[in-house]
């Protein structure tokens, strides 16, 4: 089997004692600058990426919190029928986003390593029209069909004009999206968070309170999100326009150049993303199909409420595909084939953390929506299991196409999108909503399985290390001490006692296990970085007064 490429990295391939001595054991190291040039660029690595990431998660944490009360602000305010209804329209719109989303995966492929402004600006342009020329194509094609969707489903009237209003916003909200993804590529940090994890939450709580509150009514809240989506998108492209200087260019001299790359590169990822998008959202047209509006609400929740425990691959994934692709097109593959190691054991630390009181109180969680949902609460671990084996193989998809072997990640997409088709429809036919979560479990867990399979294939490289098992471990008493607390307090004292001492628990046992050497340099250079950044904040206020 492969070994990456040949060199010196002990780190790479196959497991390795030694590697896990080097990379993963409790040695006594320091953030002092490494000398070995391959560490050096390690550890410029992680520290893009981790600061990427701890920046990033403090908004990523208001986006969830802000997005869990725009749904429990509904959820409350209207039935689970309505909201359901609702929702199975959004995401059915979302459905035809993501089919698109693949023509914007080669801003960070692209972006990074432009050779100056005006192939950058080219790069930028072509993306953007083709991810908003496709959509608008899609949104209307939506809008369109609408009725006879409605009519195919067994839904209204109300369905029809819910499809009608996210067709049209399509192009609208797949413009933020490419903002977002060209602020990503630049490594914007502090625009992206304020753009995508704090604006468009804060104005779409802003919305869904006014639906709830002022109009009583769903429909208002789905022209107001969609007209605000477009108010942020346009506010961070006048952003990028002054701050960084982008310009729409769609001549010059090598545009054409820049766009038949561009395209190639993308197209496969274009077409991988309608299986990629069929097996994330393709449950929603079996709901609409085979079960209730009611059923679509709780699945929606049930996918919100699971998706927090992917907290820490969020964070992670804000710009290693930035940071994964310079690697890649430097040669570096050693520091490549380390960085994915240790993103992805850090990673599996914070999402072994959310993942057992999210399992344990299930109950409390599903609780915030309303009644009709807490008797859904047994699915809940379903949900959270099918995102713990996703973020297990850490940033495998976006490892593939950084690595451009996007054509082997279509492969990948479309045999889980054939397997998916064969497993999910005979699961909810006979099981309901349960055979539903069944599939979502199966799907996110076999294809993060076979992404690794392949990236191991083709480029040497793999996730896991003997030190990825040490979160395993301190998970084990961080779950018995939520479980005692679980049986003696009541649901919500017992949620928060319980999930403060566990937690407490964990990070002792993680530190008597030990973290390995490039880890505590990471922690060494962030916590002097920030120092350094709070001193320069301090002088400058002392100045001004």
């Amino acid at each position: 089997m492969p070994s990456g490429d040949g060199s010196s990295d002990s780190d790479a391939g196959d497991w390795d004692p030694a590697a896990d001595a080097a990379d993963a054991g409790d040695v006594g190291a320091t953030h002092a600058e490494p000398a070995d040039p391959a560490e050096a660029r390690l550890a410029d690595a992680l520290e893009r990426v981790a600061h990427g990431a701890v920046v990033s998660v403090p908004s990523i944490l208001l986006q969830q919190a802000l997005t869990v009360a725009f749904a429990a602000t509904l959820t409350n305010a209207f039935a689970a029928g309505p909201y359901g209804l609702f929702v199975l329209a959004r995401r059915i719109a979302r459905f035809l986003r993501g089919v698109a989303g693949g023509f914007g995966s080669g801003l960070s492929r692209f972006l990074p390593n432009a050779a100056d402004d005006a192939e950058r600006d080219a790069v930028a342009t072509v993306a953007v029209v083709l991810l908003v020329g496709v959509t608008a194509v899609l949104g209307a094609a939506l809008a369109l069909a609408a009725p006879a969707i409605a009519g195919f489903t067994g839904r209204g009237s109300r369905f029809v004009l819910y499809l009608r209003v996210f067709g049209a916003g399509l192009p609208l909200t797949t413009s933020l999206f490419a903002v977002a993804g060209i602020m990503r590529a630049a490594e914007e940090v502090a625009a992206l968070n304020v753009l995508q994890r704090v604006a468009f939450p804060l104005v779409q709580l802003a919305v869904g309170a006014a639906g709830a509150l002022v109009f009583a009514d769903l429909f208002p809240v789905a022209v107001g999100v969609t007209v605000g989506v477009g108010v942020v998108a346009g506010a961070g492209a006048v952003w990028l326009a002054r701050a960084r200087g982008f310009r729409p260019r769609f001549r010059g001299a090598g545009t054409a150049a820049v766009a038949r790359r561009y395209v190639r590169f993308s197209l496969p990822l274009f077409l991988g993303a309608i299986a990629t998008t069929t097996q994330r959202l393709g449950f929603y047209p079996l709901i609409a199909v085979f079960l209730s509006d009611a059923a679509g609400g709780v699945f929606a929740v049930g996918v919100l409420v699971g998706g927090l425990v992917r907290l820490p691959l969020i964070g992670v994934n804000q710009f290693i595909p930035p940071v994964a692709a310079a690697l890649h097109e430097a040669g570096h593959r050693e520091s490549l084939s380390r960085l994915y190691h240790v993103t992805s054991r850090l990673v599996l630390v914070g999402v072994a953390a959310l993942s057992v009181p999210a399992v344990v109180y299930r109950e409390a969680l599903m609780a915030l929506f309303g009644p009709t949902f807490v008797r859904y609460a047994p699915l809940l671990p379903g949900f959270v299991l099918a995102q713990f084996l996703a973020c297990a193989a850490g940033s495998v998809g976006i490892l593939l196409t950084m690595t451009d072997h996007q054509r082997a990640l279509l492969v990948v997409n479309t045999a889980i999108t054939l397997f998916l088709a064969v497993t999910a429809v005979p699961l909810v036919v006979e099981f309901g909503l349960p055979g539903l979560v069944a599939s979502y479990l199966l799907m996110l867990g076999v294809n993060n399985g076979l992404e690794v399979a392949v990236l191991y294939r083709v480029e040497g490289l793999q996730p896991f290390t003997r030190a990825h098992l040490r979160p395993l471990a301190a998970a084990v008493p961080f779950a018995a001490i939520a479980l005692a607390a679980r049986a003696a307090l009541p649901r919500f004292p017992g949620a928060v006692v319980g999930t403060a001492v566990g937690l407490a628990g964990y990070v002792v046992v993680l530190r008597a296990l030990g973290f390995s050497p490039a880890e505590r340099r990471l922690l060494g250079t962030l916590v002097e970085r920030y120092r350094l950044a709070l001193a320069a904040v301090r002088e400058r206020v002392a100045d001004a007064v």
